[in-house]
């Protein structure tokens, strides 16, 4: 049941694919579920499923439009729909390949959040093994495979081979691929993959990969803009200051002021560029609280933890350890506005 979410379809859509009108459709629904001894009926869970129960709004499955279709064209006295069942498979077969299309999208836009293991080169953009693997739905055997096929290949009437910098890249020994490599790839698995979802897949791969990873790029340059904007002016807010430890930048104590993203970037890139989660810190404390927490991501409260922790000398006085009080509250109100949102 897990993929077939993808095929719920809400009761607007569905009127839309049939062609009636919205009210058509539950009177529709009423009629199916006034008597039990006929052939029309609506099973939950396999035709639709309960928006809401109380006043019985629903969402439909692909077998549920199906089943209101064939009642349409077998119940018409004027004979006006015949062939209305073909003009429906034909909808819902569009509709899948724009919920596919989607998706690849969706994905393309999971692997490729920030610039970590991603290459730009003018219109080129290169990502690593594992993304191209998770992208395409395949394995580093699928993804062997078909460029060995794409790479032997001697159609001479066929596209000419990839090309090291064209389509594929190798940097420090990690494998990279660019868009016009991907498609390339994406287009002989359709060719020759035997299991049909997997081959539709690819197929939207190969059919909106280039213009999906042309949009992130051009979100990521916006992106990588304002986040270093709003990081320069929380900046000059802190007006040479360390918002923690309240040290100031002078001639004779010279540091550089790092900006510390409470919820780190790499998770929570919806909070790359809001001030609320942006701190001005000394070079040191920013570097120290990485070496403590490691690789993993972070939040307003593993940097509460580091500083009542391993730097809580730094607030023995009452000056400072009024500071840290009203700092601790501004983190924890941080921790609960945004530790439910989406991620994306």
């Amino acid at each position: 049941m897990s993929n077939r979410k993808y095929e719920l379809m809400s009761a607007e859509e569905t009127s839309q694919i049939l062609g009636i009108k919205l009210k058509r459709l539950y009177n529709i629904c009423d009629a199916f579920d006034a008597r039990d001894d006929d052939q029309w009926d609506l099973i939950e869970n396999e035709h639709f499923e309960w928006l809401s129960p109380n006043i019985r709004t629903r969402r439909f499955y692909e077998e549920g439009a199906m089943a209101i279709a064939k009642y349409i064209q077998e119940t018409d006295t004027a004979g006006k729909f015949a062939g209305f069942i073909d003009a429906v498979i034909e909808k819902i077969t569009n509709r899948r390949k724009r919920t596919r299309q989607m998706l690849v999208r969706r994905r393309v836009i999971l692997e490729v959040q920030e610039l970590k293991g991603v290459i730009v080169r003018g219109d080129l953009v290169f990502i690593e093994r594992p993304k191209v693997i998770r992208i395409l739905g395949t394995n580093g055997k699928g993804l062997n495979a078909a460029r060995s096929r794409v790479q032997d290949s001697n159609n001479l009437s066929g596209p000419a081979q990839m090309e090291p910098g064209v389509h594929f890249e190798k940097v420090e020994n990690v494998e990279y691929w660019s868009q016009r490599g991907l498609v390339r790839i994406a287009q002989d698995m359709t060719e020759k993959l035997a299991q049909k979802s997997r081959r539709a897949w690819t197929e939207a791969v190969a059919e909106v990969y280039e213009d999906a990873i042309e949009q992130q790029r051009k979100y990521l340059d916006s992106f990588d803009a304002k986040v270093q904007k709003a990081m320069d002016q929380v900046k000059t807010l802190a007006n040479h200051k360390c918002q923690a430890t309240l040290e100031r930048q002078k001639p004779d104590t010279p540091f550089d002021l790092h900006i510390h993203h409470l919820f780190d970037r790499a998770t929570r890139p919806d909070l790359a560029a809001l001030h609320d989660n942006l701190l001005a810190i000394h070079e040191d404390l920013h570097r120290g609280f990485h070496k403590w927490h490691g690789a993993s991501s972070c939040e307003p409260k593993d940097f509460i933890e580091y500083l009542t922790t391993v730097e809580s000398w730094r607030f023995e006085k009452p000056k400072m350890a009024s500071h840290l009080h009203q700092l601790m509250n501004r983190l924890e109100k941080s921790q609960k506005a945004f530790e439910n949102y989406y991620k994306v």
